[in-house]
């Protein structure tokens, strides 16, 4: 089978479909990735060839409408050429608007599509794209509703294997980053690009707590490390305390193992990595995401039990040292939140898309592109 996949700019759409991408390699499938020159997926090396699409500047509110049609018409125009010449027997897509010129280009050749929503609340992107999609695949249950197609399977997030490492012990990753074994840990981590209200709000709350109560993990983002760390030292913030620029792979996997708690945002990525790994969630939603989709992720941990909600407005190191120590010293709170995001989490993700996949192609009659 030759399958192309769609969906970059950010890692909550790009890292699910690289996962994607290696299972169906592994199952000897052929798989080109179509993306954006602008995304984060120009800067990365993928484990399967590539194409990018220029289509910079498309939700920019300073272009004509003009200058906008002109550039989805030359990005659909070339992803179309891409798609037949590679051949794809089905396009699987994480959503996201550099995803629609090449749906659009799929759709006229009477392929399959596949789309995998993240989020609770689909964007005006993928309620597009999912009137073009054969199945749609959900992480959150809350977003059936939003699709009209009625084959929606929930089949969970896929996520990288390695940010799942229940074979190291809490003691071994603690000791990883330097930090103290054993001690109430907590991992700061605002998405691939860090967040600065929530790396504010860690410094602001290690001055309201006594020295050694808790210790910090802290993802910083690769922007705002040298000022985090510069404030740490300024602070005198030793021991229990340790700031990271960025974390992939395996380190972010053990940063998981080594924290007690974590506070973040609402991305679904990071939100279904902490569940997979039964981390309670103090989740921060990005005031300004895209149709407030962090706010509905984390409202849908909160009803499960698996998490807690502080807008970024009612941030304050008071607040947040308070939801800290109460973590710390009621265990069993932090066992049952754990529990319920861990129950929620689909661990199979992967191989349940990658399953549909497969069946797709196969009961898809044979056509001739256009």
């Amino acid at each position: 089978m030759r399958i192309a996949i769609a969906g970059g700019v950010t890692g909550g759409h790009l890292f699910p479909a690289i996962v994607v991408g290696q299972a169906l390699q592994a199952r000897g499938h052929a798989v080109l990735y179509l993306g954006t020159q602008h995304g984060l997926e120009a800067r990365l090396t993928l484990p399967f060839p590539k194409e990018l699409l220029p289509m910079e500047g498309l939700r920019s509110t300073r272009r004509t409408p003009w200058s906008v049609a002109f550039t989805l018409w030359h990005a659909t125009r070339r992803a179309r050429q891409v798609l037949e010449q590679f051949d794809a027997d089905l396009l699987f897509t994480t959503g996201g608007y550099a995803s629609m010129p090449i749906a659009a280009a799929h759709s006229r050749r009477k392929r399959p599509m596949i789309l995998l929503e993240p989020d609770a609340l689909p964007g005006k992107a993928n309620r597009w794209l999912a009137r073009r999609a054969q199945r749609i695949c959900i992480n959150f249950e809350e977003a059936r509703p939003h699709f009209p197609n009625p084959l929606i399977t929930r089949t969970g997030l896929p996520l990288r294997p390695e940010v799942y490492l229940p074979e190291v012990t809490p003691v071994e990753a603690q000791q990883h980053f330097q930090l103290h074994p054993d001690r109430f840990t907590v991992l700061v981590i605002g998405g691939s690009q860090g967040a600065q209200a929530l790396n504010e709000a860690a410094l602001n709350t290690v001055q309201h707590l006594p020295s050694g109560e808790l210790q910090w993990l802290h993802i910083t983002g690769a922007d705002h490390y040298e000022t985090v760390r510069a404030t740490a030292d300024r602070l005198g913030l030793n021991g229990n305390y340790r700031a990271v620029p960025f974390l992939q792979g395996r380190d972010l996997g053990l940063a998981y193992r080594a924290a007690s708690v974590a506070l973040a945002r609402g991305g679904a990525g990071t939100i279904t990595e902490l569940a997979r790994n039964a981390l309670p969630m103090i989740l921060v939603p990005y005031p300004h995401a895209a149709g407030g989709h962090q706010r509905y992720n984390c409202e849908a941990m909160a009803t499960r039990g698996a998490g807690i909600v502080i807008e970024q407005h009612a941030l304050t190191p008071q607040l947040l040292a308070q939801h800290l120590l109460e973590l710390r010293d009621c265990p069993q709170k932090r066992q049952s939140m754990g529990e319920a995001g861990a129950a929620w989490a689909i661990p199979d993700a992967t191989e349940r898309i990658v399953n549909l996949i497969e069946e797709a192609v196969r009961c898809s009659p044979p056509q001739a592109s256009d």
